[in-house]
C-alpha cells in the first residue's frame, strides 16, 4: 500500500483535536445518556477515537444498571472497537515511512518478530485489562501489517470480556 503523507496528517490531527472538541461539545455527550443504548454505543466510539483516555467505563457500569449487562457489553465492546480503528490505520497508513526509517534497529525486528508470533495475544489481553496506552497496540498492529479483521474481531473480544464484567458490577445496583 503506498504511504498516504495526507490521509495520516488528516488521521492524526484528528485524534489530536477530537479531545478539544469532547471538551467543547461536553454537554452534546452528557445529552447522550438519554439515548440509552445508542447514547453508550457513542460515548465508547468517541472515547476510543482519542489519545487520552476517557472514562467510556462510566457508560458501561451506568448501562448495566439499566440494561441487560450483555447487550450493554455486546454495543460497549462494539463501539470501542470502531473507536480504535482509529490508530490501527494511522499505524497502516505510516507502515512504509516506519519500516523505512527503522526496519535496521533491531529493537523494531525484535519487536516485529514478537508481535508477528504473539500479536493476536497481545492485542487480546491490552484490550481485555484497563490499558490507557491501548492505542499503541493498535499503532503496532497496523505498522506490523496485522489483518485489519483480525484486530477488530480481537479487540471486540477483549473488550466484550471486559465490558460483560463493568456491566453485570452495574446490574448489581
Amino acid at each position: 500500500m503506498k504511504f498516504n503523507k495526507p490521509l495520516a496528517a488528516l488521521i492524526l490531527i484528528f485524534s489530536l483535536s477530537l479531545p478539544v472538541l469532547m471538551f467543547i461539545f461536553r454537554d452534546f455527550f452528557r445529552s447522550t445518556q438519554s439515548l440509552g443504548i445508542l447514547g453508550i454505543f457513542i460515548i465508547n466510539i468517541a472515547s476510543n477515537l482519542s489519545l487520552l483516555p476517557a472514562p467510556a467505563f462510566v457508560s458501561v457500569i451506568a448501562g448495566g444498571a439499566v440494561y441487560n449487562p450483555l447487550f450493554v457489553a455486546a454495543v460497549s465492546a462494539l463501539g470501542a472497537s470502531i473507536g480504535d480503528m482509529l490508530f490501527f490505520l494511522v499505524g497502516h497508513s505510516g507502515r512504509r515511512l516506519t519500516i523505512e526509517k527503522l526496519r535496521k534497529k533491531i529493537l523494531f525486528k525484535v519487536t516485529e518478530d514478537y508481535f508477528k508470533k504473539y500479536g493476536g495475544y497481545i492485542i487480546f489481553f491490552a484490550a481485555l485489562i484497563p490499558n490507557p496506552i491501548f492505542d499503541s497496540f493498535g499503532l503496532f498492529a497496523g505498522i506490523f501489517a496485522f489483518s485489519p479483521v483480525r484486530f477488530f474481531l480481537i479487540i471486540t473480544l477483549g473488550r466484550f470480556i471486559r465490558y460483560i464484567i463493568l456491566a453485570g458490577i452495574g446490574s448489581q445496583f
